[in-house]
């Protein structure tokens, strides 16, 4: 997930997750929530079929909150996991992962990463539909 500077947070103010959805509209849209040296926290949804490109962050641990709609999580050296609603998953600094939704539902979820570095290889593609170019990610903080 892409750095996030302490400028671009759209701070929901209390707004819910149906708010926030509602004002977005159809996915996919990323809104920056949380921005400081320390730790990033971005609400994403993605549409059905949206995988996003195999990475890892170097120095960095990465938090995943699923909120709807379900994917499968691949994480390095491990079996692929399918997560819902209420799934919590972590990628440890370092280890490869790759995110694939599946279904015909909305997918969102809370993303944190912690540090919030701004250096190029915790930078990555945006997340698109298999063997697509990325698509326009709406998002109200200009990230």
């Amino acid at each position: 997930m892409p750095y996030v500077a302490e400028h671009e947070v759209v701070a929901p103010d209390g707004a819910t997750l149906d708010e926030i959805t509602a004002r977005m509209g159809p996915p996919p849209w990323r809104v920056p929530l949380i921005a400081s040296p320390a730790v990033r926290a971005v609400l994403w949804s993605w549409p059905a079929a949206y995988v996003s490109v195999p990475h890892a962050h170097p120095r960095a641990e990465e938090m995943f909150h699923v909120l709807a709609g379900q994917a499968t999580f691949a994480f390095a050296g491990e079996p692929d996991r399918t997560a819902g609603p209420g799934a919590v998953l972590v990628a440890q600094r370092g280890v490869e992962h790759a995110i694939r939704v599946i279904g015909d539902e909305a997918f969102v979820m809370l993303i944190v990463v912690a540090p919030n570095e701004d250096a190029p290889d915790e930078t990555i593609e945006t997340p698109r539909r298999p063997g697509g170019a990325p698509e326009p990610v709406s998002d109200p903080g200009g990230a």
